[in-house]
């Protein structure tokens, strides 16, 4: 099991995020290792090393949203009871 979910907050304070809003500096955009789309929320989860947006963490044979905890086993994500089986 995961103990958890890590959501961290990609806003940067100070003349770094003045520099980004202003459009004079170019920061890495994480991407959804589900979607594989640019995460552009305030907000992303982390879960073994890799981001995803919050409707993208599902479980991969019901996909149920995996907002607390999830399971992982041959790199594919499980909510308890479909991990259990």
């Amino acid at each position: 099991m995961l103990d958890g979910i890590q959501i961290e907050d990609q806003f940067r304070a100070g003349a770094e995020t003045l520099g980004v809003m202003l459009g004079s500096d170019c920061v890495h955009q994480s991407v959804c290792e589900g979607c594989h789309r640019p995460i552009s929320d305030r907000f992303l989860l982390r879960v073994n090393d890799s981001s995803w947006h919050e409707e993208c963490l599902q479980c991969s044979v019901c996909q149920q949203l995996l907002t607390m905890s999830c399971y992982s086993r041959d790199h594919k994500l499980y909510c308890k009871h479909d991990y259990q089986q």
